[in-house]
C-alpha cells in the first residue's frame, strides 16, 4: 500500500477511537530491513523519548520494521516508555509474541524475494537477456511477443552510440588515456551517460568488476552476470560488494550485442598490460599502480569553489581533483574549476594540527582517555591467568604423564615382559619436573595478595598527566617533524573531531584559506573568547617549549624555568589585548557542525 493509503486508514482508525492525532512520521522509499538510516522511524522513536504519547500506530507490524532485530528493539523503548503499539490490522494492541512471529515471518519473505529475484536474473541471462541497468550503447529492444507485450532483457544497438564506444575504444588502443579521452569528447559536445558530461572514471571503470566503458563485455557480445555477492553491513547498513569465484559466474553469448571486433578489443588489453607492468615497475610514484595510503586528512578535503575532492597530485602537494582533469562542473554552467591553490600535505596538516590542541585539551578528553585505558589494563589484569593457575596446569599434566607411564610399567609386568629402561628415565625427569613445579607453587603468592598494587601501578601510569604528555609529544612530532607515525596515531582523534575541510583560492602565492568543519568548531564556539586565546597561547608556548628541548637549546632546569616565567609574564600582558575580542563562527548548511576558518 502507498504512505498516503496507509495514513489515510491510521487516521481513520484513530477517528473511530476518539484519540489524538499527535504527528505523522514515514519513509518512503526506504528499505524496511534498514533502522538507523531511516530517518522517519529515528524522528519516531525521538518522539517517543519525550514521553508525549501514548499510542504507536501503523497498518500492519512489517510496516515498523521487516528485521527482527529492530523490531525487538523499537517494541522494548515502547515498553519502557510505557507506550502500546497498535495496529490497524488486527485493531488491538501487539503483543511481544505477535511481534516476534510477524517480525520472522516479514523477515523469511524478504529472504524469499531476495532468493526468487536472483534465480529469474540467472535464469534471465542465461537465455541470453540482460539483467541490469541499461548500458551506454544500446537501447530497449522493442521485441513483442504473441500477447504483444515487450519482451523484457533483450537490447538493441544504438548505432551513434555505438560508434563512440568503438572511438573510446581505438582513443584508448592508440595511447590516450581516459581523462584525455573525456576531455575530447566533451570538447566535441558528445553526450555522455544519462546524458551527463564525460567522466574518466566513467570510460576507465574498474577492471575486476567489469565495470566502465572500456571493461564491459556486452561490447564483445558475452553477458556475464553474478561477478560480486552484495551484504548489508549490520553496523552502517550499507551495502558491501564481494567478488564471487569465476566459477559462480553466469555467462552468455549474444552476438546481436557486439559493437566491438576482437581485434580491437585484444588490443585494449593489450594496452592495459602496458599500463600495468608501467606502473608495477615505477619506482619514484608506485602510488598511482595501487591505493594510496591514508593520510590525516585523506578523503576531508573539499575545494571551496566546485566542490570537488582534494587529493595528492606530484610529490606531497594537495590539488582540485576537477580541475586537474578540466571536468565540466554542472553548477558552474558546464565550466571548468578555476581554483589552482595548492599547498602541500606537511603545510596543511600541520595548520589543522595547530587547532586541536585548543579543543581537545578543553573538552575532558584526556580524563576520559585516562579512565578508559586504566579500565581496559585492569580488566586485562583481572582476566589474565595467574601464575599460580599456569603452575597449576603444568603440574597436573606432569601428574598424569606420571601415571601414564606408571600404567605401562605396571601392564609390562603383569603380562611378564621385560622392564624398559627408557620408562624409568622418563619417570625419573617427570618426577624432577613434578619436584620443582611444586616447590615454585608453593613459593607463589596468590594473584589476590598484589592486585591491588598492580592497580595502583597501573592508575600512576596511565594517569591523565601522563596521557596529556603522551598526546602532545604525538601532536608535537606530527606537526613539527612530519612524523607519518604519529599521524597515523592520532588520526582516530583528528577524524572524531574534523568532518571536512574546505580549501579556497587566494591572490598570488599566499597561502590558501582554510575553513574547518566539524564537532571541533561547536567546541571552540563554545568556549569565552579570553579562555580560546589563553589555552591557544598555552598550546603554543608548550610546542615552542618542546622544541628548545628537542634541539638542547634549554638544557638545565633554570633555563626551563627562566623561559616559564617569560610565557607567564607575555601571557599576563596578553589579557588587555584580548579583553574586547570575539570569535566568529561559521554556520554550516543543513544539519553541518559548525565551521572556522584557520
Amino acid at each position: 500500500m502507498s504512505i498516503e493509503t496507509q495514513v489515510e486508514l491510521g487516521k481513520s482508525f484513530i477517528e473511530k477511537k476518539g484519540w489524538t492525532l499527535v504527528d505523522t512520521y514515514s519513509d518512503s522509499a526506504i528499505s524496511g530491513t534498514s533502522f538507523a538510516s531511516r530517518p522517519g522511524i529515528q524522528q519516531l522513536l525521538e518522539h517517543v523519548k519525550r514521553e508525549q504519547i501514548d499510542v504507536v500506530l501503523c497498518v500492519t507490524v512489517d510496516r515498523l520494521s521487516r528485521d527482527i532485530e529492530h523490531s525487538s528493539k523499537i517494541l522494548k523503548e515502547l515498553r519502557y516508555r510505557d507506550i502500546e503499539l497498535w495496529t490497524v490490522h488486527a485493531g488491538t494492541p501487539v503483543t511481544d509474541m505477535e511481534l516476534s512471529i510477524r517480525a520472522v515471518l516479514s523477515h523469511e519473505l524478504v529472504e524469499q524475494i531476495r532468493y526468487r529475484t536472483r534465480e529469474g536474473m540467472k535464469t534471465a541471462v542465461s537465455k541470453g537477456k540482460a539483467s541490469t541497468c541499461l548500458a551506454y550503447g544500446y537501447v530497449l529492444s522493442q521485441t513483442r511477443d504473441a500477447n504483444g507485450d515487450r519482451v523484457k532483457g533483450l537490447r538493441d544497438i544504438d548505432p551513434k552510440k555505438a560508434e563512440i564506444v568503438r572511438r573510446i575504444f581505438r582513443m584508448y588502443a592508440d595511447g590516450s588515456s581516459p581523462q584525455a579521452i573525456a576531455v575530447i569528447l566533451n570538447k566535441d559536445g558528445v553526450e555522455g551517460p544519462d546524458g551527463e558530461y564525460w567522466r574518466d572514471t566513467a570510460i576507465r571503470g574498474h577492471k575486476r568488476r567489469g565495470s566502465g566503458i572500456l571493461n564491459n563485455e556486452s561490447y564483445i557480445g558475452r553477458i556475464v552476470w553474478n561477478r560480486r555477492t552484495y551484504r548489508k553491513n549490520p553496523k552502517t547498513e550499507k551495502r558491501v560488494a564481494r567478488f564471487n569465484d569465476a566459477s559462480e559466474w553466469v555467462v552468455s553469448e549474444v552476438p546481436s550485442m557486439r559493437i566491438v571486433s576482437d581485434e580491437l578489443w585484444e588490443r585494449v588489453r593489450a594496452r592495459d598490460k602496458e599500463v600495468g607492468d608501467l606502473y608495477e615497475s615505477a619506482s619514484s610514484n608506485r602510488l598511482n599502480a595501487t591505493h594510496r595510503p591514508e593520510y590525516l586528512l585523506s578523503h576531508l578535503l573539499e575545494c571551496a569553489e566546485c566542490g570537488g575532492p582534494y587529493a595528492i597530485n606530484g610529490k606531497d602537494r594537495y590539488s582540485c581533483t576537477n580541475r586537474k582533469k578540466h571536468l565540466p562542473i554542472d553548477d558552474l554552467g558546464g565550466g571548468g574549476c578555476s581554483n589552482s591553490k595548492t599547498i602541500t600535505r606537511h603545510e596543511i596538516e600541520g595548520r589543522v594540527l595547530n587547532c586541536i590542541p585548543v579543543a581537545f585539551f578543553s573538552m575532558g578528553t584526556i580524563d576520559r582517555v585516562s579512565e578508559k585505558m586504566i579500565s581496559h589494563e585492569v580488566a586485562l589484569l583481572r582476566n589474565a591467568p595467574s601464575r599460580r593457575a599456569e603452575l597449576e596446569g603444568e603440574l597436573k599434566k606432569v601428574e598424569q604423564r606420571q601415571r601414564s607411564i606408571i600404567q605401562q610399567i605396571s601392564d609390562r609386568d603383569v603380562e611378564g615382559r621385560p622392564r624398559l629402561a627408557a620408562l624409568d628415565d622418563q619417570l625419573d625427569e617427570l618426577e624432577e619436573s613434578r619436584t620443582n613445579l611444586a616447590a615454585e607453587l608453593g613459593d607463589a603468592r596468590k594473584p589476590a595478595d598484589d592486585f591491588t598494587e598492580k592497580v595502583a601501578r597501573l592508575k600512576a601510569q596511565f594517569n591523565a598527566d601522563n596521557i596529556e604528555i603522551v598526546i602532545r609529544k604525538l601532536i608535537f612530532l606530527a606537526r613539527n617533524d612530519a612524523d607519518d607515525y604519529a599521524k597515523q596515531r592520532l588520526m582516530p582523534i583528528v577524524r572524531d573531531l574534523i568532518q571536512r575541510v574546505v580549501i579556497g583560492k587566494t591572490p598570488g602565492h599566499q597561502p590558501a584559506t582554510l575553513q574547518v568543519h566539524g564537532s571541533i568548531a561547536n567546541i571552540m564556539a563554545s568556549m569565552e573568547v579570553i579562555d580560546l586565546l589563553q589555552r591557544q597561547f598555552i598550546v603554543a608556548a608548550q610546542n615552542d617549549l618542546m622544541e628548545k628541548l628537542a634541539s638542547g637549546e634549554i638544557d638545565t632546569e633554570d633555563k626551563k624555568e627562566k623561559l616559564l616565567d617569560a610565557y607567564a609574564e607575555e601571557l599576563k600582558g596578553k589579557y588587555p589585548e584580548w579583553a574586547n575580542l570575539q570569535v566568529s563562527v561559521v554556520a554550516g548548511a543543513g544539519f553541518e557542525p559548525a565551521a572556522f576558518r584557520l
